[in-house]
């Protein structure tokens, strides 16, 4: 059985995922974010939504 807090994210990651603004490729990298052992850092999240779509900045 999920943590209550991993039942949180992938109740937040499945609704963020029906989004059109937001780009599935940054779906993925949250879930990856939120699923590790250690908690993320500001500085991540900003990485995760400040990179345009693609991941590759020009």
């Amino acid at each position: 059985m999920a943590s209550l807090q991993q039942q949180i994210a992938d109740k937040f990651l499945a609704a963020l995922a029906q989004r059109k603004e937001i780009d599935a490729d940054k779906v993925v990298e949250l879930r990856a974010l939120l699923s590790r052992r250690k908690r993320p850092k500001a500085d991540e999240f900003i990485r995760v939504f400040s990179a345009p779509p693609g991941g590759e900045v020009k």
